[in-house]
């Protein structure tokens, strides 16, 4: 009996419960609808479409460049059927503005990566809505509502004002720590989450404790030192933290446990682009009950 109770512990009744409206709301969609298509100013919300890179416009001031070269590096070492399949793990976001203009929300460093790799002149995206009939105004103040755009730049002052933002990847500044937000999650510091920006939030953790050298071997002792720092009490309240010895659970306040919120069945069905996604991402939330 006590094993019976403890395999359908709250949390995964939840999750259970989660996943049967996630699978509901999209198994209506058909397969038509999954399929990228050329992109257009008039896609609704929901759409998956390929969009020329040069067409993006950011929605940030910065990128780590240290993290565009060493995923270029990996990107271009892929086979052309490993590259298509990260391609379908990697989708990126946008929003389309005023003039139909495509804004990029996630996949500036992928995009970035893609470019310098020289495989691709376009990105697939996931059309997260459709504001072009708003006034720059309203559409700006949409965006800062929904906290789509960073208006921090590339040394963590701000906010700047929404006109400095660049209009093309290319004008991305370097935030050194940015990409060290970035190498400190990929070594297992924190969990990737769904909040937005949350690797700026690491960034701007990091910028005000560790000193970035330009010699060689720099970076990866600032990597150590910042993998260190990740697991202390004064990261706690930064999105996905795990904490010292936690293992691979978020901390309860974290962007990673978002999928116990009622909100979860609407933020997975957002970020999925395929029944395949769900399926994904709903076996990565189980996996934190466990």
């Amino acid at each position: 009996m006590c094993a019976l109770a403890e395999m359908f512990k709250p949390r995964l009744v939840a999750l259970l419960v989660a996943c049967i409206a996630v699978m509901a709301a999209v198994a209506p969609q058909t397969a038509r609808q999954w399929q990228a298509v050329a992109y257009s100013p008039d896609l609704p919300a929901g759409s998956r479409c390929t969009v020329p890179i040069e067409l993006l416009r950011p929605t940030q001031f910065a990128v780590g460049y240290w993290e565009v070269d060493r995923r270029a590096e990996n990107i271009a070492q892929k086979t052309p059927k490993k590259l298509a399949k990260y391609l379908q793990e990697h989708i990126g976001r946008i929003v389309i503005g005023p003039g139909g203009v495509p804004y990029l929300l996630d996949g500036h460093h992928l995009a970035l990566a893609l470019k310098k790799a020289k495989v691709a002149n376009e990105l697939e995206v996931h059309v997260v809505a459709n504001w072009r009939q708003l006034t720059p105004e309203q559409f700006w103040a949409k965006m800062q509502q929904q906290n789509w755009v960073y208006l921090y730049d590339e040394n963590g002052e701000g906010p700047q004002p929404i006109e400095k933002l660049p209009r093309r990847l290319t004008e991305l500044r370097d935030d050194p720590y940015r990409a060290l937000a970035w190498a400190v999650r990929e070594q297992g510091g924190y969990r990737k989450t769904e909040a937005p920006f949350a690797e700026f939030r690491w960034a701007e953790f990091f910028r005000s404790r560790i000193k970035i050298g330009k010699q060689p071997g720099d970076f990866q002792r600032a990597i150590n030192e910042a993998v260190r720092l990740s697991r202390t009490p004064a990261a706690s309240d930064l999105p996905g933290f795990l904490g010292a010895s936690e293992g691979n659970r978020p901390a309860p306040d974290s962007g990673a446990a978002d999928w116990s919120r009622s909100a979860f069945p609407v933020a997975i069905a957002a970020r999925c682009h395929s029944p395949g996604d769900v399926v994904q991402h709903v076996a990565q939330l189980a996996a934190r009950c466990a």
